[in-house]
């Protein structure tokens, strides 16, 4: 969990097995238009590597899913 000045609180639960995101929920009080569940889909199965979650999240506009933060701020909060 991280508050991020100006953009909101994240709450990211991760359930990783054997090195690999087996499950994912995000929570928060931030401002996005897109339903987080796709981001969560697509983090899936990602091996929970910091490299590797950025990859998948590569073609993501992070702000249209979690408003004002920035796809580095939220990797810093995943790992």
């Amino acid at each position: 969990t991280k508050r991020i000045e100006g953009a909101g609180s994240y709450d990211v639960r991760l359930d990783v097995a054997k090195g690999m995101i087996k499950n994912v929920k995000i929570y928060g009080d931030f401002f996005g238009v897109g339903d987080i569940s796709e981001i969560e889909e697509r983090l899936i199965g990602t091996k929970y590597e910091k490299s590797a979650i950025s990859e998948a999240l590569a073609e993501v506009d992070i702000s249209h899913y979690l408003g004002k933060i920035t796809k580095e701020g939220f990797l810093n909060i995943l790992y």
